[in-house]
This record gives structure tokens, sequence and C-alpha cells, in this order.
């Protein structure tokens, strides 16, 4: 009974222990949790929290990946300068 109960009391805290590691551990720790790299456990992540926000942002990158030559990006960066003055992209 007492192998259960620090179990369960195992399962309980060890997320918000997680929270409290130094260094951005807790996101080492996620990842390790999904078996993923740190920036696809992150998008797991969001997408589980809020799926709608995740369909919108996915939204945006695909907009912004078919209009990157309109938009200025290079290498996934904006140039420095605006396509033309006064174009409000920079």
């Amino acid at each position: 009974m007492a192998a259960v109960a620090t179990l369960l009391a195992g399962l309980l805290l060890s997320p918000g222990a997680a929270g409290l590691l130094p260094f951005r551990l807790d996101g080492r720790v996620a990842a390790f949790i999904l078996h993923a790299d740190r920036w696809n456990a992150g998008g797991a992540l969001m997408q589980a929290q809020s799926p709608e926000a995740w369909r919108v942002l996915q939204d945006a990158v695909r907009l912004t990946t078919a209009n990157a030559e309109a938009l200025g990006v290079r290498n996934g960066c904006l140039r420095s300068k605006p396509l033309r003055p006064n174009s409000g992209i920079v």
C-alpha cells in the first residue's frame, strides 16, 4: 500500500517539481516525456492546450510561406530595407 501511495505522490508532485528546475530544464523534461525534441514537444503542448490557436498559427505560417517573396523573406528573416518606399514592409 505504501508503494502505491508513493507512486501516486510522485505522479502528482513531479509536474510541479519540473517547473522548479533551473536552466529551463522543464522544457527538456517535457521533451523527454513526449519523446520529441524541445521544439516539437512545445508545438504538441501548444496544440493540446489550444487547438484553435494552433490552427491560427499554422494558417499564419502557410500564408507567410506562400507569400515569402512578396514579404521579402530570405532564409527565414525579413529584409532590413523596405521593398519599396512607404510599403510598410521592412
